[in-house]
C-alpha cells in the first residue's frame, strides 16, 4: 500500500515523531556539509495550482541535496482537472516519477490524486491543511524552545489551513492548542 502524506490527522504520534527526528538528523548533516544521497535517482513531480516561492525552493533544494531531481509545473502547464481527469493525471505521473507534491485549492483534489496514484502524494497545501508547514514549524519550535509536550500553542486569526494542521499536530504531540478566530470545517 502506498503511503501518502495528505494531512497530519492521518498519521499517528510515533510516525510524526519519526518524521521530525529524521528531519532533524538530515538538517544536522546539512549543517555539517555531509548530506546523504538517500533520494539518488528519485524524481519528484511538483504541481503548483497555488504558487509559492518557499515551497518550490525548499522542495527543489531538498531533492537536489538528497540526490534526487524535482520537476515543477504550474496549473496551466498540466491538464489536471481540465480535459484530463485527476485520476488519469495520477496514473500518468505514477509511470514516470517516484512521488508527487501538489499545492492546490481543494482538498478533495489531493485526496482524488492520492486514490489514483501508485506513488506517494505529498500535500504542499490545500484550503484544508498545510502539514509540511507545520512540520517545519514544530522542528523550529523544538530547536529554539524545546519539546512541544506540555506547551500551549495559541493561534490568533481565521481558522485556516495552518490552524487546522496545528490542531492535528497538537493531538499527536501532547501540546495544548488555544485559538481565537473562526473555525473551519472539513469540506470534502
Amino acid at each position: 500500500m502506498t503511503r501518502h502524506f495528505l494531512d497530519l490527522a492521518d498519521i499517528d504520534a510515533a510516525t510524526l515523531r519519526s518524521i521530525l527526528s529524521e528531519a532533524k538528523r538530515l538538517k544536522d548533516l546539512r549543517t555539517k556539509g555531509q548530506m546523504e544521497p538517500i533520494l539518488a535517482g528519485k524524481k519528484l513531480i511538483m504541481i503548483f495550482e497555488k504558487n509559492s516561492t518557499r515551497t518550490r525552493i525548499s522542495f527543489e533544494v531538498a531533492m537536489m541535496e538528497l540526490g534526487g531531481h524535482a520537476l515543477s509545473f504550474n496549473g496551466s502547464e498540466l491538464q489536471l482537472g481540465r480535459g484530463e481527469t485527476v485520476a488519469d493525471t495520477a496514473r500518468v505521473i505514477s509511470r514516470y516519477a517516484d512521488a508527487i507534491m501538489l499545492r492546490c485549492h481543494g482538498h478533495d483534489k489531493i485526496v482524488e490524486l492520492a486514490q489514483n496514484a501508485s506513488i506517494p502524494v505529498i500535500n504542499g497545501l490545500t484550503e484544508y491543511s498545510h502539514p509540511c508547514q507545520i512540520l517545519a514549524d514544530i522542528l523550529t519550535f523544538e530547536e529554539h524552545v524545546g519539546p512541544l509536550v506540555g506547551k500551549t500553542i495559541a493561534w490568533i486569526g481565521d481558522g485556516n489551513n495552518v490552524a487546522q494542521s496545528w490542531i492535528h499536530a497538537a493531538t499527536k504531540t501532547s501540546a495544548g492548542c488555544a485559538g481565537v478566530g473562526k473555525s473551519q470545517r472539513r469540506k470534502y
